[in-house]
């Protein structure tokens, strides 16, 4: 931290809020949340001291910070939108997490002793439409499979589909992990599936490590690639990208924004993972399978699901085969 002898007038306001956030964002690295959780915590936080600065308001401390003036930040970032200097307004799920992690950091600071304003941490969050999920139909599945340019980025598309991967999951996929065993597992293959283990060392959410069913046509298409398209690369990760490095989430989702230009319509991963699970239910998973598959801790969002596959034709469950497989149980 700059000392205050060489702090300019701009660099002295709220010193003690900025140190507050810095041992906030250590302990949570020193706890090993995930690095999108930690960019999350810097995005937020250094847009709301950023924000205190340009105020002419007195401040140190979070003790400093009082109700009305949180309440104005939020004001502010409903009508007045981004920090970052781009035009247009916060999508209300950037506002919802702003608010998350403020009230994160406030509860933390309280515990560390700080007097934080109690009523801070009551503040209600703001009310957010409930857009339905985004879903797609097995139809649109093979549009965009036939829009791919490599076998690198059908197979990706492949992967999210059939296994409800997380990008960050899908991208830390190996042919073998730091302990010598491959990622997809054939264990499971007396139930009419295979396995992936997705690892808490490569972007499992929450560090748990869990396993998904793959079904034969996708884990002959995982080997097939492995054997023929993959480049001949020392790294263990699956998907290789031209430049023969490991494919990043952001590299990803590249190429999900190009396939959304080429198809006509939104493509993005996390829809991906919200029709894998809608297919899974119509295919007689149960919650308790889906909930373990999926990696949630709770029951709320996966009746979300239930609902959508009530709902929703996503095409002929035969096909969808080719894809997800169904319960071992289940009698066609």
């Amino acid at each position: 931290m700059t000392s205050a002898a060489v702090m300019s007038p701009r660099d002295t306001g709220w010193v003690g809020v900025r140190d507050a956030v810095e041992l906030f964002i250590l302990e949570r690295r020193a706890e090993r949340r995930q690095p999108k959780t930690i960019s999350d915590y810097r995005h937020h936080l250094g847009q709301f001291v950023t924000w205190l600065i340009d105020q002419d308001t007195d401040g140190g401390g979070p003790d400093d910070v009082s109700k009305a003036l949180l309440l104005a930040y939020r004001l502010h970032l409903q009508e007045r939108g981004r920090l970052d200097g781009r035009s247009g307004h916060l999508d209300h799920l950037s506002l919802v997490g702003s608010q998350r992690v403020l009230r994160t950091f406030f509860g933390w600071a309280m515990d560390e002793g700080y007097s934080v304003d109690p009523r801070i941490l009551k503040l209600r969050k703001t009310r957010v439409p409930q857009k339905d999920a985004t879903v797609y139909t097995i139809d649109q599945i093979r549009a965009l499979l036939a829009a791919t340019t490599s076998p690198t980025e059908q197979l990706a598309i492949r992967l999210l589909a059939g296994t409800g991967l997380r990008i960050s999951e899908a991208v830390g996929v190996c042919l073998r992990g730091p302990d010598g065993l491959p990622d997809l597992e054939a264990d499971s293959l007396a139930r009419g599936y295979a396995s992936l283990r997705v690892r808490w060392d490569a972007g499992a959410k929450g560090l748990k490590t869990r396993r998904t069913p793959v079904a034969f046509p996708l884990m002959k298409a995982m080997r097939r690639y492995e054997l023929r398209d993959r480049p001949h690369v020392a790294t263990l990760e699956l998907l290789i990208n031209r430049r023969e490095r490991p494919y990043t989430a952001f590299g990803l989702a590249s190429v999900m924004d190009r396939l959304e230009r080429q198809v006509g319509f939104r493509v993005h991963a996390h829809a991906f993972r919200h029709t894998w699970a809608t297919v899974m239910v119509q295919l007689g998973w149960s919650l308790e399978h889906l909930r373990a598959f999926i990696g949630h801790v709770d029951y709320a969002t996966l009746h979300r699901y239930v609902r959508l596959a009530t709902e929703r034709d996503l095409g002929p469950l035969r096909d969808w085969r080719e894809l997800i497989p169904a319960p071992p149980a289940r009698v066609d």
